[in-house]
């Protein structure tokens, strides 16, 4: 069944998207139905979209699932594969094939398409179908009665998933995609805002606006990066009465899972039983290997082994009952050899009460190719050369040598990419 005939059935009566202009869910239906109308030559065709405004955004999306063989969902900096060329309103389309054109009547399974976020690599297009991205939709009335803040592209993953759940659930959108954070916060206000869905580092900035506790929170959910204990621990004394979810999904694995007992990654008994219908193991690299109910991409072929099972390329540490994350394996640091993690470095860093933000990259070195450095937002009031000393004695304690930060830089603000998350391509050289 499409997106569009799931929310032609539900008949939700409630406001889909809250912006200047509110759009309610019949509003949205008859949005869609139009866009078919005015193209009925898609029909079978491959289709991109570009994301300008969050109520025609998900009328497209609901227009062209079921209707088009693929959707593309294109962000800033994706580029339009060689076979697509530029159509009217922010649509772009290809011709169908000549056999197609007798199943015009039928709806079809639409093959949908997003490029990975590029943090440390050129971006790549992946494949889901709808089945898989809504897999972990759940739909009972406490969700309907949800206004999700969208703070992340809606053409990324993430940011797919939380329209997604919105959609089907018959829950309100609010676009607080752009902006630092005291803009996306005051949008947050003014949808009346009760769930939030973004990466660490953003809520960090968003609890820097300290008006956070304004919102009625009932759901806060993390993603997109390492979920630290102090960050958890915060959100969860801010809003005891919220539900507390940390989730971990990629645009290569698809929906993955969610942790509710408000720890840092995951239970290690997972990796014997699996959990919510996927499938765990860890090589002698640390790599985590998932095994998701549906086949991967066949792009990541290089990455599935015979069993089935997708390398994720995350690198995990197990620590008595918990598996936790480290961080990319692609994005090590190399110090004389020895490998650093700056997500591990960044975790450290953050434990110590006076930081509000880090970011851990790679400085130049002739001796050591590589050595450690950092960038950190600190609460105000501290004396620099005080604090400095007490950060280095701080990570001495819970690093190696070769993994500790040779320069601190306390900076005012930490910069995000589209997809809420701290890039991983600066270098300093010396």
């Amino acid at each position: 069944m499409s997106l569009l005939q799931r929310l032609e059935q539900a008949n939700y009566q409630t406001t889909a998207i809250a912006a200047e202009c509110e759009c309610s869910y019949s509003e949205l239906i008859n949005n869609a139905q139009q866009i078919r109308h005015q193209y009925p030559d898609l029909k079978h065709q491959t289709v991109a979209v570009r994301f300008k405004d969050l109520s025609n955004f998900c009328a497209q999306i609901l227009a062209f699932d079921g209707w088009c063989s693929k959707l593309y969902l294109l962000s800033d900096k994706a580029l339009l594969p060689d076979d697509i060329t530029l159509f009217p309103d922010g649509v772009s389309s290809i011709a169908s094939q000549p056999e197609h054109r007798e199943l015009l009547s039928k709806e079809i399974t639409t093959h949908w398409f997003m490029a990975t976020s590029g943090t440390t690599d050129i971006p790549k297009w992946i494949g889901h179908s709808l089945d898989s991205l809504t897999r972990a939709v759940k739909i009972n009335v406490n969700n309907a009665a949800l206004r999700w803040a969208l703070c992340y592209q809606p053409t990324r993953f993430a940011g797919l998933q939380v329209v997604l759940q919105s959609l089907l659930t018959g829950a309100t959108l609010v676009d607080c995609t752009n902006g630092d954070a005291a803009q996306r916060f005051t949008e947050m206000q003014r949808g009346a805002v009760n769930a939030i869905s973004a990466t660490p580092s953003l809520w960090r900035q968003l609890l820097m606006t300290n008006e956070m506790l304004s919102l009625p929170l009932k759901r806060i959910t993390l993603g997109g990066e390492i979920a630290g204990q102090r960050l958890l621990d915060n959100l969860a004394a801010l809003f005891p009465q919220a539900k507390l979810l940390h989730i971990y999904a990629s645009t290569e694995a698809g929906v993955g899972f969610a942790v509710s007992d408000k720890k840092a990654g995951f239970p290690l008994n997972w990796l014997k039983q699996g959990h919510n219908g996927l499938s765990f193991k860890v090589d002698s690299r640390q790599h985590l290997w998932l095994k998701p109910p549906q086949k991967p991409d066949i792009n990541l072929a290089d990455r599935i082994d015979v069993e089935g099972f997708l390398d994720s390329e995350d690198l995990v540490e197990v620590t008595e009952d918990r598996v936790h994350f480290l961080g990319r394996a692609n994005g090590l640091i190399n110090v004389g050899g020895s490998k650093v993690q700056p997500e591990q470095v960044e975790q450290v860093l953050l434990q110590h009460p006076a930081v509000l933000q880090a970011r851990v990259y790679a400085k130049s070195n002739s001796v050591l190719g590589q050595l450690v450095a950092a960038d950190l937002q600190v609460a105000p009031n501290h004396d620099v050369k005080t604090l400095k000393l007490q950060l280095i004695q701080h990570c001495m304690a819970s690093l190696a040598r070769y993994q500790l930060p040779t320069q601190l830089n306390f900076v005012d603000n930490i910069a995000t990419n589209a997809s809420g998350k701290l890039s991983r391509k600066r270098e300093d050289k010396e």
